[in-house]
């Protein structure tokens, strides 16, 4: 979301001009007739730009075209809605057809597209016409009330829309990137966690077993008895995703909630029982008494005579044990598995040494995946600063 701009404040040589005297006001139009899969068009509603045309229907008539450089603004989201506002640059001509409920702002001249593209995208000023309670529509009144703080000069604009575009694509390339290693990691799971594919030196036979042969399942918990004034670090389901922990929430156990009982060691693998194709599942790995979890997680501790913690954690996390929890939940009104269930769960496990070896693997790559995100996050906020600055006049490029 841009950061507000304040109009009090005119940079030198820049100016508060209305948004219709950068741009022209085209609504969109009902194309829900002219849906067809073989359609040439894109059909142009909030799902696609929300999904940054990931997601996407076609059309065979186009009764309301975009231009190459124009910027389409979806008009209507639900309250808190993460559609309202959000933008799409057109990059081709006679390619896209504008659905109802999202505009064409068709810069002027005068304007820097991508500059302009950089301003509207989930402004502040459309954003608060969401109450949080009805549906948002902007009404073409909010359009022309609307005013913004542009550069007088083009050359100015264009240096911004420029600088804002490639910190742009700096992000994209790397989110991109970030998919491909996590399919490549995903493709890696199915052939070494199924011995499909096996690393040199190894040869010996996989044995078959469940869960409960492998690992204790909930093997420590809070009774009654506990003190009610004893301090635990309490880790939820909302917690964790997809094996990081995102926080805990540290209180005593008077006031802790009635789940707060699993008891948790480092090593433990936490597994979400509830809605578990979220994968709320961890790889435990802090230390001390005093971590206690939800019972929406089954903990798992594994027998290292058999297996290792992370080998038990990336099998949680493939498809190895992932298939047979849809089929367990299927048709299922609350998608949750019961731990009964988890103790039954079938692995097949190699030696030790080849469950260290293949961990050693996987856990490689979830480290150059973990430095990527990491750098994706540092070049979002770069591009919050950039564009604070930039649109603000604060640092002039020219």
């Amino acid at each position: 979301m841009n950061t507000p701009i304040s109009t009090n404040f005119l940079p030198i040589g820049w100016s508060k001009k209305r948004l219709f005297d950068l741009c022209q006001f085209i609504p969109g139009k009902a194309h829900e007739l002219f849906i067809d899969p073989f359609g040439e068009y894109i059909c142009v509603n909030s799902k696609f730009i929300s999904t940054e045309g990931q997601v996407a229907k076609t059309c065979n008539q186009n009764i309301s075209p975009a231009k190459k450089n124009d910027i389409l603004l979806v008009m209507s989201d639900l309250p808190k809605g993460r559609a309202l506002a959000k933008c799409y640059l057109v990059q081709e001509d006679n390619r896209f057809a504008v659905n109802q409920r999202v505009c064409i702002l068709r810069p002027r001249t005068e304007c820097d597209p991508r500059m302009l593209f950089q301003l509207l995208n989930r402004n502040a000023y459309f954003l608060s016409f969401d109450d949080g309670v009805n549906q948002t529509h902007l009404l073409n009144s909010v359009f022309e009330k609307c005013e913004l703080i542009v550069p007088n000069d083009y050359t100015e604009q264009n240096h911004i829309g420029k600088a804002l575009s490639d910190a742009d694509a700096l992000i994209e390339g790397l989110a991109r990137l970030i998919a491909k290693k996590q399919l490549i990691k995903q493709g890696a799971m199915q052939d070494l966690l199924t011995g499909r594919h096996r690393l040199p030196g190894f040869s010996r036979e996989w044995v078959d077993y469940t869960i409960q042969d492998i690992a204790s399942v909930d093997p420590e918990a809070l009774g009654a008895g506990t003190a009610t004034n004893r301090i635990i670090n309490y880790i939820s389901l909302e917690n964790v995703s997809r094996g990081v922990l995102n926080g805990w929430n540290e209180t005593s156990f008077r006031d802790a909630p009635s789940r707060a009982r699993r008891i948790l060691r480092q090593h433990d693998v936490l597994l979400g029982t509830v809605r578990p194709n979220l994968q709320s599942h961890l790889l435990f790995d802090q230390k001390g008494d005093n971590w206690i979890g939800s019972t929406g997680f089954a903990v798992l501790r594994a027998r290292l005579e058999l297996c290792s913690p992370r080998y038990l954690f990336e099998l949680i996390m493939s498809h190895v044990i992932g298939r047979q929890i849809d089929e367990l939940i299927a048709g299922s009104n609350y998608p949750a598995i019961s731990n009964r269930e988890i103790r039954t769960l079938q692995i097949a496990l190699p030696s030790l040494n080849e469950q260290n070896a293949i961990s050693t693997i996987l856990s490689d790559m979830d480290t150059e995946i973990q430095a990527f995100e990491t750098c994706l996050e540092k070049a979002r906020q770069v591009k919050e600063g950039m564009m604070q600055n930039l649109l603000t006049g604060r640092i002039r490029l020219v």
